[in-house]
């Protein structure tokens, strides 16, 4: 470390990572956050943050020391703050969750609510893009259905996977073995590392995608377009 650089102090450090937990950069989401025993953390929280809030109050009319006010008030901001950020992370966590609900539904409508907030709530933080990716991954590994919409709702649920809508951390090692995607559009589509197996690309336009050390085996590629596309470790048998 440069001599003349600062070390960051410990109120620094503390709501670094704060942010960290909020954005999710240590790892994936708890099961449990979005659902009923996160909202019960999160009433917790604020509670907990009140009762200290009422606390702090009284002390400064009890405690002289402004030392001791300075330690006990600084605590009551990183619980507050962190009471703010486990609220939003668990917000954000119930709002994929019911578009991922959503977008299993046997109407239409539904999954086109579902694919409209799942779009939504990714561009609402990253922390829960590897949700996003598995709900959207899911619904094009199930059999398409029977509606003239759902041609289009595939097509954008491809896309969201394929360009940089999600975090390359989010889309690491992608299931989308058995996908129905015949036809469907994504050239330069980034799907390194995907899961493809005996999936149906047929017709599908890859052209300069990246699928470097995709397994596409057992994949149907008749007519598929993956001109220019970054197969390097790809495993290429594919039927016809």
């Amino acid at each position: 470390m440069d001599r003349n650089e600062r070390s960051p102090s410990f109120a620094e450090e503390l709501y670094r990572g704060i942010a960290r937990f909020e954005d999710a950069t240590g790892g994936a989401t708890p099961g449990w956050l979005g659902g009923a025993a996160g909202l019960a953390a999160a009433m917790g929280l604020i509670i907990a943050s009140a009762v200290v809030g009422v606390g702090v109050w009284l002390l400064t009319f009890s405690v002289g020391s402004r030392l001791v006010m300075y330690f006990v008030g600084g605590g009551w901001v990183a619980l507050l703050a962190f009471t703010v950020a486990f609220w939003r992370r668990h917000r954000l966590a119930a709002h994929v969750q019911a578009a991922a609900r959503a977008l299993e539904s046997a109407e239409a409508p539904q999954r086109q609510h579902g694919l409209t907030q799942l779009m939504l709530n990714t561009r609402r933080g990253r922390a829960e893009h590897r949700r996003v990716a598995a709900a959207l991954t899911a619904y094009l590994r199930r059999p398409p259905h029977d509606h003239p919409e759902e041609r289009g709702q595939r097509q954008l649920a491809f896309s969201m996977l394929a360009d940089h809508t999600l975090t390359l951390a989010a889309k690491q090692k992608l299931d989308l073995s058995g996908a129905v995607l015949a036809g469907l559009r994504a050239p330069g589509a980034d799907l390194a590392g995907a899961c493809l197996r005996n999936a149906d690309l047929t017709g599908a336009r890859l052209a300069r995608a990246n699928l470097r050390d995709a397994d596409l085996v057992g994949a149907r590629l008749d007519g598929a377009d993956l001109s220019g596309a970054n197969v390097e470790g790809t495993i290429l048998a594919g039927r016809s």
